[in-house]
């Protein structure tokens, strides 16, 4: 054999063997097993188990299998995964794999007794969170010694990569005198801006207020904002949010829209724009398969399409799946509303408890127990604590402070 002949015969090998490395990890990678009982390859599902934290257990129909963060082969069928850490709430679902599909399991766990931190205000009320999730401001009538100055503060609930994870300064200085409990507070759809009204002497005064800048209302004359201007401004506010609205109901399917805007009230988009709570005002039905193309490793968890009055509902776009969230009964005494991971909501019962429960109605479970303002209960942005507002000591008599629970 010449030289030319030897190296046509390694070209030639060297393919054979690329392609079918190929072949192999291709097949691997789809799922395929080979069973040296049968000597063949067999087709299987893979099951991507992730967790936040991470380095929790993996059970697969009460067994344990390995730690999270791990790809897991398994025949068809439907399984009950569990996935556990000490200290933590279990994650639990009945998963269906199919052959060559990759199912991801995502799950939160929470800590079982979480961390209650004071940020260090006292004596504030009317806590009011800004549309984007990450400011508040509170009125703060009463001088004390952490805080020396009455009107009103504001507080960045934004995660810094050094030092505290928020930071507060007063927003408005008043005169001690200044009426409070005629004040209200109504944020521009940016989130930039405020609109605080005020009855002082029984006529009302309007400040359009920049949240970048500080105010101090103890130096007379103070110049309210004119009523004219007021009202051109919340026209514009009130045609922003309409246009911002009617822009996120266009990337639902038509039918679905029309649901939404027909039979449904409260409607809620999540964080990421892909799903919508609302809650049904009239029965309804939503068709089956809204969007043509087959979405592989969908979510197999039981949904419900035929709309109950009264009944919490999420419909998610990406997957054209429709799930109940809560009941009518519930609805007198729980608030509902998305957590930043857009896969799940908080359910605030008031003067008992916060629960956290995913998009799909399963793995609910409570997060913080005790006394609190249940008309206050916000996420961080990052979604690792939520901001409450409590005093504690339950007698009522002292105003609240802000806390934040950890959640991991």
């Amino acid at each position: 054999m010449n030289i030319p002949q030897k190296r046509a015969l390694i070209a030639f090998a060297t393919l054979i063997f690329v392609l079918l490395a190929t072949f192999i990890i291709g097949t691997l990678a789809r799922g395929y097993r080979f069973d040296f009982t049968g000597k063949k390859l067999k087709p299987t599902g893979l099951l991507v188990a992730n967790s936040i934290p991470k380095g929790a257990q993996v059970w697969i129909d009460d067994k344990l299998k390995t730690a999270t963060d791990q790809t897991i082969a398994l025949p068809p069928g439907q399984y009950k995964v569990e996935i556990k850490k000490p200290g933590y709430s279990t994650w639990k679902k009945n998963l269906q794999i199919d052959k060559e599909v990759a199912v991801t399991t995502d799950a939160y766990l929470f800590p079982l007794a979480p961390d209650l931190k004071s940020l260090g205000f006292t004596g504030i009320i009317n806590p009011n969170l800004s549309p984007n999730g990450t400011k508040v401001v509170y009125l703060i009538p009463i001088a004390t010694d952490s805080l020396e100055e009455v009107g009103m503060g504001i507080i960045d609930l934004a995660e810094k990569t050094l030092g505290h994870s928020f930071k507060s300064r007063v927003l408005v200085k008043t005169r001690s005198d200044f009426n409070f409990d005629q004040t209200t507070v109504d944020w521009s759809p940016d989130s930039r801006k405020i609109l605080l009204t005020t009855s002082q002497n029984d006529d009302k005064e309007y400040f359009i207020l920049d949240i970048s800048q500080t105010y101090d209302f103890t130096v007379l004359p103070i110049i309210s904002t004119p009523p004219s201007q007021v009202l051109k401004t919340i026209a514009r506010w009130q045609k922003e949010k309409e246009l911002e609205k009617k822009e996120l109901f266009s990337k639902f399917p038509e039918v679905m829209e029309t649901i939404l805007k027909e039979k449904c009230q409260d409607v809620a988009f999540s964080p990421d724009e892909t799903k919508i709570l609302y809650q049904t005002a009239k029965a309804a039905k939503i068709p089956e398969k809204l969007i043509a193309k087959e979405i592989i490793g969908a979510s197999t968890q039981k949904e419900e399409r035929n709309l109950v009055s009264g009944n919490w509902y999420i419909y998610d776009l990406k997957e054209d799946k429709n799930f109940l969230i809560l009941k009518e009964e519930e609805n007198e005494k729980i608030k509902i509303k998305w957590f930043p991971t857009s896969k799940h909501l908080l359910l605030v019962e008031k003067g008992k408890k916060v629960e956290i429960v995913e998009y799909d109605g399963t793995n609910r479970i409570t997060v913080y127990a005790g006394p609190f303002e249940s008309s206050f209960v916000f996420p961080f942005p990052s979604g690792k604590s939520l901001l409450i507002s409590t005093s504690l000591n339950g007698s009522g008599k002292k105003l609240p402070h802000l806390y934040a629970v950890s959640l991991y």
